[in-house]
């Protein structure tokens, strides 16, 4: 059985709260290193970014007065489509701010839908 959906409310404010989360942690992974830094770290700093990107990109197009509609079937394609390590930090920055995630995190997952771990 799984949790009812949250009221559109609920959903966009926990949808900008992870764009808002999303922004801030990008922007400290990408902030720039010092010049000792080797490009071993620069390259390790940069696959974060681009996953939370990757997460990120489709969100503010849902947000749009004429999409908001389907906002609950576009994070249910978010967390169906989002392999382990996204779901984590999903998961984690909706616990940050206190949205209950349970309407998906806690239905049973379609099979063969997860993208592969990076």
């Amino acid at each position: 059985m799984r949790p009812d959906v949250p009221s559109l409310e609920m959903m966009e404010a926990a949808t900008a709260d992870l764009l808002r989360l999303a922004f801030i942690e990008i922007r400290f992974l990408s902030e720039e290193l010092h010049d000792e830094a080797s490009p071993q770290v620069v390259a390790a700093r940069r696959k974060p970014v681009n996953a939370i990107a990757h997460i990120c990109h489709g969100l503010p197009g849902l947000l749009a007065p004429q999409r908001r509609r389907h906002l609950a079937d576009g994070l249910r394609y978010l967390w169906r489509t989002s392999n382990a390590a996204k779901r984590r930090w999903l998961r984690s920055c909706w616990d940050q701010v206190g949205y209950d995630h349970g309407w998906l995190t806690q239905s049973r997952p379609e099979l063969g839908t997860a993208a592969p771990e990076d």
